[in-house]
């Protein structure tokens, strides 16, 4: 068992510090649902991403799920032909058509829920359009059907569609009026330029995609992307006036009923809890579910809890090719990828925005346009070469970012080249090819699209030094490189504007100068659809033996120039870049791979169905085992009864905790005074999000408010406006845990212009989570 403790000892003192996460291996393995399913008592896997795993057969006791939003279901009219085309049915009748379908259909159904909604409980923007979510399945309240809904012909596709359908309307193989359908929210990402993009766990923005992909037209047509390009770039005053803006963008999108949505579908994945084989602190994604960044970095064994071998099943064959400029792009890659990698910044796991990894930020220059300096850098377009930007240039937003580098897999120790190439290397391969640039890949082009058109600008500031002092003589020091980036556009949340463009590279500049040569001499292409198009291979780093043969050359041929790219010559020298080449050729012989990243993990071995992953504890590495308990367990907040003050409300709360016994938990739910004696988060206080919705539907307030020493939270009601029926929308997060909150909507009337409270105030609260 010693042997298998980190054993880094100064002094006689071993380390308090243990780099890298949990587990020492990782095993990614693609296996059929049933083979996973029968190997269970064994604990073949540990945990399964994708699924149904169990669907043949019960669920074993000691399988625990984490739950996660996997689809929409989707009505869609037939736009070109027949009685509900476009322009030979008005919108109105249209809608009126969909809401006759609509009530035919079931309201629930196993891991199915009824949702006339584009925003779902699992989106983070939930609570600010939960009052609209409300009004539409309030019109499904009542059972009467119109029994011309069943003349409607509908095309179902897919089991659960199918079995919605049911023997109520007419299913047709072709002649159809409507399809009922599944749409997942992977389709919905695009690809990488939209399945990065910082909004993707949004729901106006997954709105936007699901309204618009697949569809001939809709009729919400140039003032919905108007109002979409205004919150991709922050044209709006306030978060009150970004809440108001996604509410009618929403609105719009929806209004014609070209496409319609009925509900959802979760995604149930399953993990051992068993007390010895079991895993814990299985941390996932609200919407990816295990298939993220955070899964690999919070779980961990329950017999070794500081190590052990992980495994991990997916429900999918590797397909695509391992190259992190334009691959990765199926099931087993992504989780791959995501275990691998380092970003300076991870998608916050159960909320819509970031949070930090790598990297921190501090949003600076004010709510206005800030100058940039005139020595401030830009790569060229075509060359990727930097040059001044120049006087006069302003930018809307800056940001500064502090990254904590590290070494290498290769021992290339990080550098300020590694940090900015990636800046570089988009302008040289994203745009158009015309002579005398780097090259062209469309694919490149679109997965760094986001990144050309918010970059204004930057600039290194330095290199600044951070100790961590755990006594005893035992200090760890890290280089911190700062940089100071500007951005064309602007969020309210300098979190989100930050992940647009981070400065940050987790692959070395050599790693990415060999792909970029391999593709310009025709060995390889990064994307799959110019390697089509070329005639060669998708660049592949791992698995194609011949492939590495070929660069391996290139390495060598590299070694003996110290070469670099000419636009690297003012930072790199030919003897540092010989040693680069030199450490990245010992790598290759060693591990047979050119898969080099600065991540938790170094992929150690391969077959066509599996990958396994060591870990890496370099003493250069920042993080370490407990980084992100924090989002083992998601709580909950409850809000229980809610006092109308007349110019406030008061509201009791409560929340969820984690009770420990021994190798397992329970969640316990109390009222927050008593939760809040023991807890240990206490800089992280449970909030109160609400927001306050007039008589006219539009948002007036929008804000988050603490509990005071009663534990209760008051929200602050006085001069609202014209008298008239107010709601009011709030919820309790634990953690920032926005996942499937209860949303209490409470009616509050203003009687008089005063806005004193009326002698007899009317007012309703809706308890339990809405629909």
């Amino acid at each position: 068992m010693a042997a298998l403790l980190p054993a880094t000892v100064w002094a006689g003192h071993e380390s308090p510090f243990y780099p890298s996460f949990y587990p020492q291996e990782i095993k990614i393995e693609a296996l059929d649902p049933r083979a996973a399913a029968a190997g269970w008592p064994q604990a073949r896997v540990h945990a399964y991403v994708g699924g149904p795993l169990f669907a043949a057969g019960a669920v074993p006791t000691d399988a625990s799920a984490v739950v996660s939003l996997r689809s929409y279901v989707v009505l869609s009219f037939d736009a070109t032909r027949g009685p509900y085309a476009l322009g030979s049915i008005s919108p109105k009748d249209r809608c009126a058509a969909a809401d006759r379908v609509l009530r035919l259909l079931p309201r629930s159904g196993e891991d199915y829920v009824f949702h006339p909604y584009a925003i779902t409980p699992y989106h983070a923007d939930y609570l600010d359009q939960a009052d609209l979510a409300a009004a539409a399945l309030s019109r499904y309240s009542n059972t009467n059907v119109d029994p011309g809904a069943g003349s409607l012909r509908i095309r179902a596709i897919g089991p659960l569609p199918e079995r919605l359908v049911g023997g109520k309307l007419t299913s047709a193989a072709r002649d159809w009026d409507a399809t009922l359908e599944e749409v997942d929210l992977e389709s919905l990402g695009g690809g990488p330029a939209l399945r990065h993009a910082p909004w993707i766990k949004q729901g106006w923005f997954l709105a936007h995609r699901l309204y618009t992909q697949g569809l001939v037209a809709n009729t919400a047509g140039v003032w919905a992307e108007h109002a979409y390009r205004r919150l991709l770039t922050g044209d709006y005053r306030s978060d009150v006036d970004r809440i108001n803006l996604e509410r009618s963008f929403v609105t719009m999108l929806a209004g014609g009923c070209e496409r319609v949505v009925v509900g959802y579908t979760l995604r149930r994945e399953y993990f051992t809890a068993d007390y010895s084989n079991g895993v814990e602190d299985v941390a996932f994604d609200s919407q990816a579910g295990l298939n993220s960044s955070i899964f690999p970095r919070a779980v961990k064994l329950k017999d070794f809890p500081w190590n052990g071998w992980l495994r991990v099943g997916i429900g999918t064959e590797p397909a695509a090719a391992w190259n992190p400029v334009d691959g990765f792009d199926d099931p087993f890659g992504r989780l791959l990828w995501r275990t691998l990698a380092d970003p300076a910044l991870l998608s916050e796991p159960y909320g819509g925005s970031w949070i930090a990894n790598r990297g921190s930020i501090v949003a600076a220059g004010g709510s206005g346009p800030v100058k940039i300096p005139a020595t401030a850098q830009m790569p060229e377009a075509g060359t990727g070469r930097l040059h001044p930007v120049g006087a006069g240039r302003r930018a809307q937003q800056k940001l500064r970012y502090s990254l904590v580098a590290s070494a290498f897999h290769d021992g290339a120790a990080a550098s300020v080249a590694d940090l900015i190439y990636p800046y570089m290397f988009a302008y040289r391969w994203g745009e158009e090819r015309r002579p005398g640039n780097g090259g062209h890949d469309p694919g490149v082009a679109r997965s760094t699209s986001l990144l050309r058109e918010w970059l204004a600008g930057f600039q290194v500031i330095g290199i600044e030094t951070l100790t961590r002092d755990y006594g005893a003589d035992i200090k760890f020091t890290y280089q911190v490189p700062v940089v100071d980036v500007y951005l064309n556009h602007r969020s309210s949340d300098p979190w989100t504007a930050a992940a647009t463009v981070p400065p940050w590279s987790t692959i070395p500049w050599h790693v990415l100068v060999l792909m970029e040569e391999a593709v310009a001499r025709g060995i390889g292409a990064f994307s799959s659809a110019e390697a089509q198009r070329r005639g060669i291979p998708w660049l592949d780093l791992v698995r194609d033996p011949a492939l590495g043969a070929r660069l391996a050359a290139l390495v060598e041929e590299f070694r003996q120039q110290g070469y670099r790219p000419a636009i690297l010559e003012t930072m790199v020298t030919a003897d540092e870049a010989r040693e680069r080449w030199t450490s990245l050729a010992a790598f290759y012989a060693r591990y047979g791979h050119f898969l080099v990243t600065n991540g938790p993990y170094r992929l150690e071995s391969w077959t066509p169905s599996s990958a396994t992953l060591a870990v890496f504890r370099d003493l250069s590495y920042p993080l370490g085992v407990g980084s992100f308990d924090r989002y083992a367990v998601p709580l909950k907040g409850y809000i229980g009864k809610v006092e109308d003050r007349g110019d406030r409300l008061e509201l009791q709360a409560e929340v969820e905790r984690v009770v420990h016994a021994q190798r397992s938990y329970d969640i316990e739910r109390g009222p927050l005074v008593a939760a809040a004696a023991d807890t240990e988060e206490e800089d992280a206080p449970p909030q109160c999000r609400y927001i306050v919705v007039g008589p006219d539907g539009k948002v007036l307030r929008a804000s988050v408010t603490a509990a005071g020493s009663d534990g209760r939270f008051v929200i602050e009601l006085a001069h609202l406006g014209a008298p008239g029926l107010y709601t009011v929308a709030a919820a309790l997060l634990v953690g920032g845990n926005t996942v499937d909150p209860q949303v209490r909507l409470t009616e509050h009337r203003i009687a008089r212009a005063d806005g004193r409270r009326p002698a007899a105030p009317r007012r309703r609260a809706n308890s339990g989570a809405t629909p």
